[in-house]
């Protein structure tokens, strides 16, 4: 007779731990192994949950493959630059960075043929490295947040407080190799890109493109020293630095007299002083030069919520412009369009319509990435004066609610209490988007903001339920 299986709780099947041991332990190796966030005092832990996400493996693989298809066809998306610009032309007046993308992208190519301005992008040196935010809705639907190929952060301090967690609390965990996979891909482009240029015996160099008062350095260096274990020099650069960098006569761009291979972009998406003209004169002219990004200013563009919104709306309005746009089976269009979440423009609405779709849960979104850039009710009501044109009225997501006991440990208190939300991020990388590891937040369920650094979030893990018999 055929044995039956069923899912158990984790929690019940695995040994039970001193739970104090386990807090003090946790405690004393976030600050050992610095997994936390600068602050004015040097270094802050970062906030962790001690209550692992129970997602079932087929629910976890489905949000990988949901990535991996995203990632593709973003990256498609850069190779394609007139559709692209046709796409988000809606950004050509957005006081925005994505409207600054736009423009520059669009006056670069604009007394060039778009043939040839593809043929450019196809080259190869952008270097996909996305992170595609999922909520499971109250149906266990998967439903797209946003992605992220510029900043897409906080993989390494997740892969890393997972590793820490399941030395004391084994089981089955969904696998994160965040570290390992995103430093062996930035390696490889980098090296590929320094072959390309000089058959010298120098190691391949990455800048890594920082803001002067980085808070999230210590989730940055993990990576980067990941990067340098593979042969690839490294160095921080400020925007400021960055522009006293030169194009050679070869084309290629020089750091101190030293040749750049790639430039990892990790700022550079919100509005600041540093983003002037001369910086995006700067970026127009990266786009011409030897060497490899991660992401071009195209990459970047895929990443903007204005993009998702003209995306969906296509999607929605048309399957079969994206499927031959693309390339997607039935099957393929079937699974974007239960996850995607419709929204509006404010430049297409009149007032009341506006505050109509507010009064019905409809989220406030504007282009800038990171906390306070979302809103509901009366604030969402308070932007619409200031608004850009570039933002937009998101559908409300009904998410899951986790209704167990949460414990979060936060700055060496722990807390214990109900009703949250968990946000799976999925890293893709390459033309493949392969899977890069996950990071997983969990937020008190009225919360707006799902950030750890703003927001009230905590960095969490998935753990699959045990399977026990007969």
């Amino acid at each position: 007779m055929q044995k039956l299986q069923q899912y158990s709780s984790a929690r019940s099947a695995a040994p039970e731990v001193d739970r104090n041991s386990l807090i003090e332990h946790i405690r004393q190796q976030l600050n050992s192994q610095q997994l936390g966030l600068a602050s004015s005092e040097g270094f802050t832990p970062v906030p962790v949950s001690l209550t692992p996400w129970q997602l079932t493996p087929a629910q976890f693989n489905h949000a990988k493959q949901l990535a991996a298809l995203l990632g593709q066809i973003q990256a498609q998306a850069t190779q394609q630059l007139e559709w692209l610009l046709r796409l988000t032309k809606g950004l050509a007046k957005s006081q925005t960075v994505p409207g600054q993308i736009w423009r520059a992208l669009h006056g670069l190519y604009d007394k060039r043929s778009l043939k040839s301005a593809d043929k450019c992008q196809a080259q190869h040196s952008n270097l996909m490295l996305n992170r595609h935010d999922f909520l499971l809705d109250n149906q266990q639907q998967w439903r797209w947040v946003e992605s992220n190929p510029i900043a897409a952060g906080m993989g390494p301090l997740n892969s890393s407080y997972l590793a820490l967690l399941r030395q004391n609390q084994p089981g089955p965990y969904a696998n994160n190799d965040a570290i390992t996979s995103q430093a062996e891909f930035l390696a490889q482009g980098a090296t590929a890109m320094a072959k390309l240029q000089s058959e010298d015996s120098l190691s391949p160099l990455m800048l890594i493109v920082v803001d002067a008062h980085e808070d999230n350095i210590f989730d940055q260096q993990l990576l980067c020293n990941a990067v340098i274990r593979q042969g690839v020099r490294v160095e921080r650069v400020t925007v400021k630095q960055l522009l006293q960098c030169f194009i050679n006569d070869k084309n290629q761009l020089l750091w101190q007299e030293s040749r750049v291979d790639l430039l990892y972009w990790r700022t550079g998406y919100n509005p600041s002083a540093e983003l002037n003209d001369q910086f995006w004169h700067f970026r127009a002219q990266l786009e011409q030069a030897a060497v490899a990004q991660s992401p071009t200013l195209a990459g970047q563009l895929t990443g903007s919520k204005w993009f998702q919104h003209q995306f969906t709306a296509l999607l929605l309005d048309d399957p079969s412009a994206i499927a031959t746009q693309f390339g997607l089976t039935s099957a393929e269009i079937s699974t974007l369009t239960q996850t995607v979440v419709p929204s509006f423009a404010l430049s297409g609405l009149t007032l009341d319509r506006a505050q109509q779709l507010i009064a019905e849960g409809y989220w406030y979104k504007t282009q800038q990435e990171g906390g306070g850039n979302v809103a509901r009710g009366q604030a969402a009501k308070d932007k619409l004066a200031n608004a850009d044109s570039a933002d937009l009225l998101m559908a409300p997501i009904d998410a899951a609610l986790r209704r167990e006991a949460f414990t979060s440990l936060r700055q060496g208190e722990t807390t214990v209490s109900t009703e949250h939300i968990s946000e799976l991020g999925i890293f893709s990388l390459g033309d493949e988007a392969h899977y890069g590891g996950y990071l997983c937040r969990t937020k008190p369920a009225q919360n707006n903001e799902g950030g750890v650094h703003r927001g009230g979030a905590v960095l969490d893990t998935i753990r699959f339920p045990q399977l026990t018999g007969p």
